[in-house]
């Protein structure tokens, strides 16, 4: 039996290629080596919570995730308004992050010198280099404060990541265009009149888990338990490799992660074993309720003082997630700046959760729920010098035009970027 794509890989990406590919007529069979669909995905429901133990909401800011809720009738909940106000932990209490570049001067995020660097910021030299840390770009820009209190915190809340390492060209390829474009970045955000990104943050009835669902029931042939084991070619095709036998198709999608990417491409594309250097930092996710001490926003990082990258306050973003009477958080901790913290067991790390989030409330009350989540390897790292990644990439499409990589390690990891990338492939393959 022959297709015409094999999509390897059953979170985001893969279920939206397939999805595109099958309203397209192509003959698609979906492989996931896991019991269920959905990758990082993952969403925890009972008769009283819906916890999101993944990520947790996505950031509608393309007419592609539209289209998708649109062809599935997907049940759309919108954030809460309030959701727009985000906080940063500093000294001991929360402070709220400017949305508008003027309003940093009046901030007590940052101190009287930070706010005269951030004017001189117009006149801000180019860089000498082509590919620099989001740390040195922000010292460029902004100095040490700005970093300190604001662009390490962000950088921890997105990707777990640290900002001396991560590259601003490839994790935050806007920032770098933005600054081509217009030299100097306050310039960019005085002309587009804010400083957060555009679009609404949106869920489903039932969590994200809902639209996997809406996804997977759309593709007719689609198989999980499936592991790929490698790639080759014959004649024309490719034999997939699986632990319940071989597969053919005419073209191959792998939207699997770097190190899984790796192994499969093995045999066919040796260079591919680079891809087996990005890396996947360990986060544990803390789910807590507790009775209601009026929580208010979208949730904050942390820039001193906890040892928890933040919380995001769930009860206040989406109603129906959590008891009328309780607020719900979910608490991320670990990344690559608490390294440490994950090096103990689960009990340890929910010991830390309940203690850093009654730093912060410290009127909670008796906790209702706990739940954590240990995730191994969670987002991967556009690290300095990731350009050699993109070049492995290249010069696979080079040698196999029909073997595309679409892993969220290639062009941005974001819930929307996934749908964005997918549905591109599954128009155009």
């Amino acid at each position: 039996m022959t297709y015409d794509v094999i999509v390897v890989g059953g979170g985001i990406t893969g279920l939206v290629t397939s999805f595109y590919l099958t309203l397209r007529g192509r003959r698609v069979l979906l492989l996931e080596k896991n019991s269920r669909w959905g990758g990082n995905i993952k969403t925890y429901s009972d008769n009283s919570y819906i916890f999101e133990e993944g990520p947790q909401t996505i950031l509608a800011n393309t007419s592609a995730i539209w289209d998708l809720i649109r062809r599935l009738n997907a049940p759309v909940c919108k954030a809460d308004p309030s959701s727009r106000l985000r906080f940063i932990y500093k000294r001991g209490r929360l402070i709220p992050i400017p949305l508008k570049p003027w309003e940093f001067f009046t901030s007590p995020l940052v101190g009287f010198k930070a706010k005269v660097k951030l004017l001189k910021e117009f006149f801000v030299k180019p860089p000498q280099k082509e590919d620099e840390s989001v740390a040195e770009f922000t010292l460029r820009h902004f100095g040490e404060e700005f970093l300190k209190y604001f662009v390490q915190p962000f950088v921890s809340g997105i990707y777990a990541g640290e900002a001396r390492k991560l590259s601003v060209r490839y994790a935050f390829p806007k920032l770098y265009e933005m600054e081509r474009r217009y030299g100097s970045l306050l310039k960019a955000f005085l002309k587009e009149k804010r400083v957060a990104p555009k679009g609404e943050l949106i869920s489903f009835a039932g969590g994200l888990s809902t639209l996997v669902k809406l996804l997977a029931e759309r593709i007719k042939e689609k198989r999980l338990q499936t592991e790929v084991l490698s790639l080759e070619k014959s004649g024309n095709l490719y034999r997939v490799r699986t632990n319940a036998g071989n597969f053919y198709g005419r073209k191959v999608v792998l939207t699997t992660p770097a190190y899984v990417t790796a192994k499969i491409l093995e045999k066919i594309f040796p260079p591919a074993k680079g891809f087996e250097n990005i890396t996947y930092p360990r986060v544990a996710v803390v789910l807590l309720s507790f009775p209601k001490v009026g929580l208010r926003g979208f949730g904050f990082l942390t820039a001193e003082g906890l040892r928890i990258l933040g919380a995001i306050f769930v009860s206040s973003l989406f109603s129906d997630r959590c008891p009328p009477a309780e607020d719900c958080v979910s608490v991320f901790l670990c990344g690559e700046t608490q390294r440490e913290v994950c090096q103990r067991g689960k009990e340890e790390i929910l010991k830390i959760a309940k203690e850093e989030i009654k730093k912060v409330f410290p009127r909670i009350g008796e906790f209702k729920f706990e739940k954590v989540t240990l995730w191994e390897k969670s987002i991967p790292q556009y690290t300095l010098g990731y350009e050699k990644f993109y070049k492995i990439e290249e010069e696979l499409r080079k040698k196999e035009p029909n073997l595309v990589i679409a892993g969220n390690f290639l062009g941005g990891s974001s819930l929307a970027k996934c749908i964005e990338k997918g549905k591109k492939l599954g128009e155009t393959l």
